[in-house]
């Protein structure tokens, strides 16, 4: 005891020479005078490279991405496969949601779903699948002395899936249940029917309704699986406490017999932009609005794809910082919450505002939305907003990098998408050099408060003003389904 405290003081008295040394140094080299406020101090710019993981694949078609990791003793292997609720039957919407649930709990042609969940907790692992619009995903974690059995369960999992019929079952009740509930937030109703409304005439805008639910056998389950479930169809992510050599032969025998199935997946155009503006309205007894207003934007794949982004977030996405915030949160006081997304794929992108404001405001507020996109349509934004965003943008981007799991993921997810590999390499260096004329120009050109899909959730005999002064109005019927 006597010996840590003679350490502490040791330590304390070595770090306050230290500060004094660096004190002296600092006033020498300035002449004396004292040190620059922080907000005045100039560095040098940090340069980053993201790191990379080995890209491996596998005779049957099996791509994966590999990098090690000896921090912890585990193994986190994440799966992305070519699949998604968009190649569902127009009959049975639904069914890739439930396939990629009742997979994993569902039990596989060697284990019951009762021995399956004993296996993974006799080893502290973890098992996950699910299938969303445009992809589906799994992911195993597991101790690293427990890699091999962890690495025959997942193949098991991914390949053999036996789709229980009562575990079937009782996922449908569940689907079934959320269905009925679905009109009890209105947030939700309001994103839902955003969503419907924007991807109109495209299976993007698909809704899963109780005959669709019902209409879903465990022969759908069986023949969806078959149809995309595939090596030449996964990427796997994976990283951890293991040698590079050693994982590889434990993934093909994991996966050994799975050949390729030489199956084609069908292509799906992107959806298709609004040709004008309606107010969509559904009523809801609550003493506030919800509003979403919003278009397809640029894809990813596109150049200004890195303009759009800044744009965006000094718009509504860079926090209390930006535009939507300041004015209508901060100095008019109209909303609870407000804000801007944009979510660029492949083949389109997303952009809208959203806002929750008291009834008595919510024509306010959409008229305060639409002035602040066409202020910004006419003048751009500061050189100040530009650089706020830009260094804001790229220190969140530095940060992803932060675990073994989100390298290899992010190079995984950019051949998922048939972006360029040295894609995260330009990331920094092509929102650096987005200037004040280049952000003019995409608001001008992608900014569109006269082409957007608006919806509002809330109770119109208290809004202030009609929407229908807006422009055309359209109400939405919201039933249970």
């Amino acid at each position: 005891m006597q010996k840590q405290r003679m350490k502490k003081r040791v330590l304390l008295i070595s770090l306050s020479l230290m500060m004094i040394t660096i004190m002296i140094t600092g006033c020498l080299a300035g002449g004396g005078k004292t040190s620059q406020h922080p907000r005045d101090m100039v560095f040098t710019p940090l340069t980053f490279s993201p790191p990379k993981g080995e890209r491996v694949e596998l005779d049957n078609g099996l791509i994966l991405y590999v990098m090690e990791d000896h921090e912890l003793p585990i193994l986190n292997l994440s799966v992305i496969i070519r699949t998604g609720s968009i190649y569902e039957p127009t009959d049975k919407v639904g069914l890739a949601k439930l396939t990629g649930k009742v997979m994993r709990i569902g039990g596989t042609h060697s284990m019951t779903p009762d021995e399956l969940n004993h296996q993974l907790e006799y080893i502290a692992g973890s098992v996950e699948t699910s299938i969303g619009r445009e992809s589906g995903h799994a992911s195993l974690s597991v101790m690293t002395k427990d890699i091999d059995l962890g690495l025959k369960i997942f193949a098991d999992v991914l390949m053999n899936p036996i789709f229980d019929q009562e575990k079937l079952d009782l996922a449908k009740k569940q689907e079934l249940e959320a269905i009925r509930r679905r009109n009890d937030n209105p947030d939700s109703m309001a994103f839902r029917e955003f969503r419907r409304l924007v991807y109109k005439d495209n299976p993007r805008c698909r809704i899963s309704t109780i005959e669709s639910i019902n209409a879903i056998t465990r022969a759908d389950l069986v023949e969806f699986h078959d149809r995309f479930f595939g090596p030449e169809n996964m990427m796997l992510a994976v990283s951890g406490d293991f040698q590079r050599d050693e994982i590889v032969k434990g993934i093909k025998n994991a996966f050994v017999g799975w050949k390729k199935t030489q199956r084609t997946i069908p292509q799906v155009l992107p959806p298709s932009y609004a040709s004008e503006t309606i107010i969509n309205y559904a009523f809801k007894d609550v003493p506030q609005s919800t509003i979403v207003s919003g278009h397809l934007a640029v894809k990813k794949a596109h150049p200004d794809y890195y303009p759009f982004k800044i744009l965006d977030f000094i718009l509504g996405g860079g926090g209390f910082n930006s535009r939507l915030i300041s004015e209508i949160r901060s100095n008019r006081g109209l909303a609870y919450s407000v804000g801007s997304f944009y979510r660029a794929d492949i083949e389109y992108g997303v952009f809208a505002v959203i806002c929750q404001t008291k009834s008595a405001t919510t024509y306010e507020a959409i008229s305060l939305i639409y002035e602040i996109i066409r202020e910004l349509k006419e003048n751009g934004v500061t050189e100040k907003e530009l650089n706020w965003a830009k260094e804001s943008i790229v220190n969140k981007f530095i940060f992803s990098f932060t675990s073994s799991n989100s390298i290899v993921g992010q190079q995984m997810r950019l051949e998922y998408d048939n972006l360029p590999q040295d894609f995260l390499e330009r990331f920094q260096r092509n929102i650096s050099g987005v200037t004040l004329q280049d952000i003019k120009r995409v608001a001008r050109e992608y900014l569109h408060p006269d082409r957007s899909v608006v919806v509002v959730v809330g109770n119109s005999k208290d809004f202030d003003r009609p929407l229908s002064e807006l422009g055309e109005v359209h109400e939405i019927e919201v039933t249970v389904e």
